[in-house]
């Protein structure tokens, strides 16, 4: 049995529903003499015989629905996209049945229901919520060009974390503040790269040793976030690092300030010196990881931008109820703010729940470097775009947040940095390499569960602070009590 089609620039075609292949691609004969006026022929009883041709080159072939066509364009695909939206819509409330927890969640705070129930039911509303979020902001970034598109990936893989860490720092909970985004990047680099690792490596019928860097476009994209992350833990501890080393005065506080907020600003250029990299420069050689993002539009611009406005609402007003319900619980489970900024926050932090499951799903299909190239880079978005932005904020509305890790938060990030980078710097990955970051990840946890409350310095929102000057007290600054002298000889 044979048949022709007609590839492009040849009008209407007939449409083939391939029984061999699920990919949007068509079986040619290799070496195969066609026949005249560019038709193509195919047999289908030779299905070994055949392979699969470029996609490109065969544009008369539609996996779906046939749509009107004139000189071989579709004319229009709305009845295609009104049946995707329909579907779409049953198909999310049918997966993300934790929105049955969004309505409560936000009726109960009316009735003064215990708050630590309240805190459990806006976590599990604001799951489903970010899952709609990235839906949609990946549905609407295939519309746009891909420097914007990684723009707007960035925007909703960290908005939840954004949101919950801002209405922590308006109700001046500076410590959780601090450990939640400190938190959140140990998550992605010790607990969830520990899953991929073991996803990826471990050991099954047919499986290998994974190798990082089959694709070297991809291997430069993981060394390049993976370099970038270090450069970000320099510039987040050397704040800290100044308030250890420097002597107590009056005023250390003020420079402490000062230095985290001129950190932020050159955070954010660092950032945005990685997207001209990344996007343009060296588009060719780095990739991105999520091919999804590239795809084409599958529902209406309205339909997105509904999805879009939906989702960011609600996880706004859970996040709010989430923040507010953290001290009661605190107290009820006796919880310090160590564990619930470095542990609990950023668990509940599912902005990046889609990602984290692309990422393990990808590793769980051998690609490995892949999955570890979009955990780092969730990282470095972390480090390098929502921390810079959490200071700015509390800059302007005068909630100063500062830099100010203390020595354990210190010394964890940068331990935990360091493994990372020396893992994956031979491009190779093994199921123990990951069982070890996990085990170092509740290693971790452990210590922060017993980890005391560390109070903050009292006046800071009222304490004012010359950007242009140093505040140290004249002692300090070497001035004695002559004046401009370095004192008595």
């Amino acid at each position: 049995m044979s048949y022709y089609e007609y590839p492009s620039g040849t009008g209407n075609v007939p449409v083939y529903d391939n029984n061999f292949s699920n990919r949007r691609s068509i079986l040619v004969e290799p070496n195969h003499n066609y026949p005249p006026n560019n038709h193509v022929h195919y047999d289908i009883h030779q299905p070994q015989n055949a392979h699969y041709a470029n996609e490109k080159e065969n544009v008369g072939f539609q996996h779906d629905v046939e749509a009107p066509r004139k000189n071989n364009k579709i004319i229009s695909k709305s009845p295609v996209k009104w049946y995707r939206n329909t579907r779409a819509v049953l198909q999310m409330f049918k997966s993300n049945f934790l929105l049955i927890f969004l309505p409560p969640a936000i009726i109960m705070k009316r009735f003064g229901v215990n708050e630590s129930i309240l805190f459990f039911f806006n976590f599990l509303a604001i799951v489903p919520m970010a899952k709609i979020l990235s839906v949609g902001i990946n549905d609407l970034s295939a519309r746009l060009h891909p420097s914007y598109g990684a723009v707007l990936h960035a925007f909703a893989g960290n908005f939840v974390e954004l949101v919950i860490s801002s209405y922590a720092l308006m109700d001046k909970q500076y410590a959780i503040v601090r450990s939640s985004v400190l938190g959140a990047n140990l998550c992605n680099i010790l607990l969830i790269l520990g899953v991929v690792f073991l996803a990826g490596s471990w050991p099954r019928k047919g499986a290998r040793r994974q190798s990082m860097n089959a694709h070297l476009s991809t291997q430069l994209f993981v060394s390049t976030s993976a370099s970038t992350l270090a450069l970000a833990v320099l510039a987040l501890v050397t704040p800290a690092a100044f308030k250890i080393a420097a002597p107590t005065g009056t005023n250390i506080e003020c420079d402490l300030q000062n230095i985290s907020h001129a950190t932020a600003i050159i955070l954010l250029f660092v950032y945005a010196g990685l997207l001209v990299f990344q996007l343009k420069t060296h588009a060719n050689e780095t990739v991105d990881n999520n091919e999804a993002h590239h795809g084409e539009a599958q529902y209406f611009l309205v339909f997105d931008l509904f999805l879009i406005v939906a989702s960011i609402s609600g996880i706004t007003v859970c996040a709010r109820y989430l923040v507010t319900s953290i001290e009661h619980l605190a107290h009820s489970f006796h919880l310090g703010n160590g564990f619930i900024g470095m542990v609990l926050l950023p668990l509940c932090v599912v902005s990046n729940f889609m990602e984290h499951y692309d990422a393990i799903k990808e590793a769980s299909e051998d690609k490995v470097d892949s999955a570890v190239g979009l955990i780092l880079n969730t990282s470095v978005q972390i480090a390098l775009l929502v921390t810079p932005v959490l200071v700015l904020v509390g800059w302007i509305t005068s909630r100063p947040l500062t830099l100010d890790f203390n020595t354990l938060e210190i010394c964890v990030l940068a331990c935990a940095v360091l493994i990372v980078n020396y893992l994956v710097a031979d491009g190779k990955a093994n199921w123990l390499e990951g069982y070890m970051l996990i085990v170092s990840y509740i290693i971790i946890a452990v210590a922060f569960f017993y980890f005391p409350n560390v109070p903050e310095v009292p006046g800071l929102e009222t304490m004012k602070c010359n950007p242009w000057s140093r505040n140290l007290p004249p002692e300090l600054l070497g001035i004695g009590e002559g004046g401009e002298g370095g004192g008595s000889h």
